[in-house]
């Protein structure tokens, strides 16, 4: 069951997107789909020669790892460079007052074939993970059910965590670009100052003689709320000078926020202009794939020592043909340059 589902739901978003891609022409549709598939596909097969070859496994994971960022990148620019050739050539026949012809034929059909590609990666995206996560549930029962134990799912096992890992370094990358590094560093920058603000306002009402005088006027009100109940003398003056911190905080916040809603307007702003775009995006990209590669890389360098274990299987079955996600769990690449383990998970489990 588990292998007609994943046939048939993207397939079934395939024909959808066949005929809207047929529908609106090459020209109006989103290629980010195809660009991801091309790549992710190219780079797995390389990982695949690369295991073939027996190449030692720090090498071939660095160079899987940048072929992945450089195929992406080549598809993107050859998608973007097939996309203005076919617009100019229709502008060209709209200006002659000409019919398409087959420039109009190959707009329509590459136009369904992007589309094709788009639905099949949603509905995959849509129905793997699903999967996924019932077989490491581990319910035998289930597993029986749904046929986790082969056929077309089986094939499907072998590479999911691949693409999966290559979409993530996709997804940074293209994240990275389109907010650029102004907006995230603006981002920290608010984070920073909201907690600033926090410890301002509590520094001052409890560390400083400013807010004496209202925190003990409001004390008496404090007291008021508790009535004839017999509470600790020092209990309505805390919660006093608590509510005037929240208050206080509050308000800076709002300042912040106001703050932050206007440099935003004006970094959205500056990004209209083509080289600051392209500057702040290229900045903005590479920071977020260094990150979303660190932080993958040291999550599996953390589970990296338990992989072997009896427990762990259920996920290791996972990586054992992968050709790309290997490198960041079983043949971590900061394991096997000689990172030491600095969390003793398997100490702790054996």
């Amino acid at each position: 069951m588990a292998g007609l589902i994943v046939g048939l739901v993207p397939a079934l978003f395939a024909v959808i997107g066949l005929i809207i891609g047929i529908i609106k022409g090459f020209v109006k549709v989103q290629t980010w789909a195809g660009e991801y598939a091309v790549s992710a596909l190219l780079t797995i097969a390389v990982g695949a020669i690369l295991n073939a070859a027996g190449a030692p496994p720090v090498a071939a994971g660095i160079i899987v790892i940048i072929l992945a960022v450089v195929l992406m990148f080549v598809c993107m620019i050859l998608s973007k460079v097939f996309k203005r050739i076919v617009r100019r050539k229709m502008e060209r026949r709209d200006e002659e007052m000409r019919k398409y012809g087959a420039v109009g034929v190959v707009n329509r059909i590459w136009g369904g074939l992007v589309l094709a590609i788009k639905g099949f990666t949603v509905g995959m995206i849509i129905v793997v993970p699903v999967f996924m996560f019932l077989d490491l549930a581990h319910i035998g029962d289930m597993q029986a059910a749904l046929g986790l134990s082969g056929g077309y799912w089986g094939v499907v096992k072998k590479c999911a965590l691949d693409f999966i890992v290559i979409g993530f370094l996709n997804i940074a990358i293209r994240h990275g670009f389109s907010n650029g590094i102004s907006s995230s560093l603006w981002s920290l920058i608010v984070f920073g100052l909201a907690i600033g603000m926090a410890f301002m306002s509590y520094n001052l009402v409890f560390n400083t003689e400013l807010f004496n005088g209202a925190s003990t006027a409001l004390s008496g009100t404090v007291s008021g709320w508790f009535g004839s109940m017999q509470i600790p003398e020092g209990i309505p003056l805390t919660v006093a000078k608590w509510i005037i911190t929240a208050g206080m905080f509050l308000l800076l916040l709002i300042m912040v926020i106001f703050v932050s809603f206007f440099t935003s307007r004006v970094l959205s702003f500056a990004r209209l202009g083509s080289a600051f775009y392209i500057a702040d995006g290229i900045l903005g990209a590479l920071i977020m794939f260094i990150v979303t590669l660190g932080v993958l890389l040291l999550v599996g360098h953390i589970l990296n020592p338990i992989c072997d274990l009896e427990f762990m299987q259920p996920l290791s079955g996972y990586f054992e043909s992968s050709t790309v996600a290997k490198y960041f769990y079983q043949q971590n690449l900061l394991s096997n340059m000689g990172l030491p383990a600095f969390i003793p998970l398997r100490d702790w489990l054996t």
